[in-house]
């Protein structure tokens, strides 16, 4: 179960440049997957840690680059090694099957990083690479509870339901396509033999499973849940429609895209789930001061938060193509944003008394918010600071985080094969601004008609988009729709515009 151990419960996050390693370290540590729970395979590694050398061998990393830590252990060597026969036979001397499918799911590389990540298309690919190596840190921020958070501020059951519903998903039934069954059975070969490798010589060494989902053996739902605006209401809800395997994308999409669009996903809801707890800290603490000083203003910062609750932030918003970046860079607010926000909920946290926590509230969040500040303000704002005065280092790694998952990660170009076609800003220079990637509407809008082949409308968008924070002019969204091949229809339908499946 997810212990509620603060107001709202984000565990502070640490940036990592590879997208990869959000789906990667949720299949190795989050408890819905067979890999994870008390004794999880990663414990199996960080008991070999004092064994092997001058690698630690919890630092994996599927290929290093160019001055890549010496610390890091290279698994592509161990991978290549893997023997197929009886799988892919015939093969022409010189060619390594193993190593051409292993390069087929290479990644885009990250700006400046130090290793290469493997798309985890399969459970099996996680055996390449941990977060520890690819972030090359002794102990890095637990990327998968801050998921499961996510997903459990949204609506799921507990701690380990993402995890669980996107294995639920991989263990339906294959695509019928003969390529990915052959791709499947040999990177679960691969799996088997690399983790024997890693573990040669040690006494008791356990065989690599199949992976597979473990459910939340007790449900509990969030108060948040509850909220229907939130970055965690709309991470929830699209993850479900993508995992379901009666929605049908598993069977629809190929292996890699269906991968690429979870990616999508754990990316966008990660970063605004950060921006929205900022925004929700920044008005909560006005709220309380306010209340505390029996401010006139009290009555209006209360109703800024409910509204937040009620009808969503706005945090964000996609400009017209030819506005010059310098007039529409929006780090500068959204920096200050997250450094007030981390202010804010660090001397709310450090003040609020045990009897008023959030999950006293119930299920009716909103209606019994105004109840909870008063009590607050009496009982525990005594010494809360009225003034949030944030340090040039506050939320560094909330910071990069958030604009790393953001921004493309190496090129935009199509014709480069490094090209990243999910994210949704872009930046040159200083300037920071929102523009989503070719394939990121497809992505939003696609799960928004939860089935292949269904369409939305652009009212249900416009909803959609600011449930995450994002507010826009139709005009600007009737272009991207058209742009992307997603909409041919008469601009004159309004909110009733259909939006096409590109599936």
């Amino acid at each position: 179960m997810v212990k509620p151990d603060g107001l709202l419960p984000l565990p502070r996050p640490e940036y990592a440049k590879q997208t990869e390693v959000l789906l990667t370290d949720l299949l190795w540590r989050s408890r819905g997957s067979s890999l994870g729970g008390d004794r999880g395979y990663f414990e199996d590694l960080a008991a070999l840690r004092s064994t092997t050398g001058p690698h630690d061998i919890r630092r994996l990393v599927a290929r290093k680059a160019h001055g890549g830590s010496p610390k890091a252990l290279e698994t592509y060597p161990i991978a290549i090694g893997t023997q197929l026969t009886g799988l892919v036979d015939r093969v022409p001397v010189g060619i390594n099957p193993m190593a051409i499918i292993l390069d087929s799911i290479l990644a885009p590389r990250a700006r400046g990083d130090k290793s290469l990540a493997c798309a985890p298309v399969t459970p099996d690919v996680v055996v390449l690479q941990t977060l520890h190596g690819m972030v090359n840190k002794d102990s890095p921020a637990n990327q998968a509870r801050a998921i499961e958070m996510v997903g459990w501020l949204g609506g799921s059951t507990g701690d380990g339901d993402v995890a669980s519903t996107f294995l639920t998903a991989l263990s339906a039934d294959d695509p019928a396509d003969p390529l990915n069954q052959v791709t499947s059975l040999a990177l679960r070969a691969m799996a088997a033999h690399v983790w024997r490798e890693l573990g040669s010589g040690t006494a008791s060494w356990r065989e690599w499973p199949v992976i597979g989902p473990v459910p939340p053996t007790a449900p509990q739902v969030h108060p948040l849940a509850s909220a229907r605006f939130t970055p965690f209401r709309w991470f929830w809800t699209k993850w479900g429609n993508l995992c379901d395997p009666a929605n049908g994308w598993r069977a629809a999409l190929p292996a890699r895209r269906f991968t690429d669009w979870a990616l999508c996903l754990l990316r966008t809801g990660l970063a605004f789930a950060y921006l929205w707890e900022a925004e929700f800290f920044r008005i909560l603490h006005k709220a309380v001061i306010h209340s505390r000083d029996n401010s006139s203003e009290a009555p209006a910062t209360i109703l800024a938060l409910k509204n937040l609750l009620q009808q969503g932030a706005r945090l964000a918003s996609i400009e017209p193509a030819d506005v010059p970046p310098s007039e529409k860079n929006a780090w500068p607010a959204l920096e200050m944003l997250l450094m007030q926000g981390y202010k804010a909920r660090a001397a709310i946290e450090d003040a609020q008394p045990p009897e008023v926590d959030l999950t006293t509230i119930g299920s009716d969040l909103s209606s019994h918010l105004e109840t909870w500040i008063s009590d607050f303000s009496r009982i525990g704002a005594t010494a809360l600071p009225a003034r949030l005065e944030p340090e040039d280092d506050a939320a560094k790694n909330t910071r990069e985080f958030v604009r790393y998952l953001l921004v493309p990660r190496v090129s935009d170009d199509d014709t480069e094969d490094q090209a990243d076609f999910y994210y949704l800003a872009r930046s040159k220079q200083r300037n920071f601004w929102f523009e989503p990637g070719p394939e990121w509407l497809v992505v939003v809008c696609s799960l928004l008609a939860r089935r292949p082949g269904e369409p939305c409308t652009l009212g249900e968008l416009v909803d959609d988009l600011a449930a995450l924070g994002i507010h826009n002019d139709r005009a600007v969204l009737v272009r991207l729709l058209e742009e992307a091949g997603l909409s041919t229809d008469s601009p004159d339908a309004d909110n009733a515009l259909v939006i096409k499946s590109a599936f």
